[in-house]
């Protein structure tokens, strides 16, 4: 079919049909009438031959073209406010941009400070939304980027794809003072304990499981959870350890005095957590600024953290 014969209007309304599968519902969520949205459903009918809500009893079905629109939707929406917001050239002090980009919390608390001083400054209106990185997204990459403008995420999940690098760490075991540990714990004491752990989706294993598995350690798992800042309360009063970067680890200890940072035993490479976007953004006015201002953002945390090795936030 011609692109010209397309009404490409229509896009949002066939999502939320095929979200919601019913029509009173859809046209209450995108304020428009009953009728206005059945009129819609019947265009999109003619257009796909196909009926794609199908009545079963007292509720709809969607027919399988349906369900593999209903997949393909949310990135092809998204590509196409992609290409309407492009711009040849971008003024950061008069955009009213909103760049969406996902992460772990730790990595977004620590980025936040550094990235909002300077876009108070020099894009007042510009808007940031930072969404959890989830299980569709980390299992759907690489072409789940094409949905964000970009990902803070440590090395090891992405290759061959632009980034920054952001900061490097070491790695240091978080645990309860009154444990029973000492300062200088061995690898058995410390790998006969219940572990927390940082989920990453894919697979159910994070960045500091890796480390543990690519050696051949296994350890037993008491508690898993997708957010840093969780981990503290999963851990004191208990006899469990983790494995977080250092700087989370020097901060869960100024939040929780009850716990206690101590160096690993064992030989394990850094975290290193980059700013990651799909090629596509590569040549977009408004992305190479806000590239920019990450690169200024991660530099200032650089410095803060080789001159305050105790604090985690710059």
């Amino acid at each position: 079919m011609a692109m010209a014969a397309v009404d490409y209007n229509l896009l949002r309304p066939l999502r939320v049909l095929l979200e919601e599968r019913n029509v009173t519902r859809a046209a209450e969520r995108l304020h428009v009438s009953q009728s206005a949205m059945s009129i819609a459903l019947g265009r999109l009918r003619r257009h796909y031959d196909d009926p794609l809500l199908v009545r079963r009893g007292n509720r709809h079905e969607l027919t399988p073209l349906a369900e593999r629109l209903l997949a393909a939707l949310p990135h092809a929406i998204a590509e196409a406010e992609h290409i309407f917001s492009l711009q040849s050239r971008f003024d950061p002090v008069t955009s009213t941009r909103q760049f969406v980009i996902a992460g772990v919390d730790y990595t977004i608390a620590r980025i936040a400070p550094a990235l909002t001083s300077i876009v108070e400054r020099e894009a007042p209106n510009v808007r940031f939304e930072f969404p959890a990185v989830d299980a569709a997204f980390v299992n759907g990459l690489p072409d789940s980027l094409r949905t964000i403008d970009g990902v803070f995420f440590a090395h090891g999940y992405l290759a061959d794809h632009p980034h920054l690098d952001l900061i490097t760490e070491a790695w240091v075991c978080l645990l309860d003072g009154a444990s029973g540990l000492s300062d200088n714990p061995t690898a058995d004491e410390l790998l006969t304990r219940p572990w927390v752990h940082n989920l990453t989706p894919r697979e159910g294993m994070g960045p500091a499981r890796q480390q543990l598995q690519f050696r051949g350690i296994d350890i037993s798992v008491a508690a898993v959870t997708p957010h840093f800042f969780v981990m503290p309360s999963l851990i004191v009063g208990t006899d469990r350890v983790a494995l977080v970067p250092e700087g989370f680890g020097r901060l869960a200890v100024q939040l929780e005095p009850r716990l206690q940072v101590v160096d690993p035993p064992l030989d394990l490479d850094p975290v290193r957590d980059a700013f990651w976007w799909h090629s596509d953004r590569g040549v977009d006015a408004e992305h190479v600024w806000l590239r920019g201002v990450v690169d200024r953002a991660g530099a200032a945390i650089r410095v803060a953290h080789s001159g305050h090795t105790k604090t985690a936030l710059p």
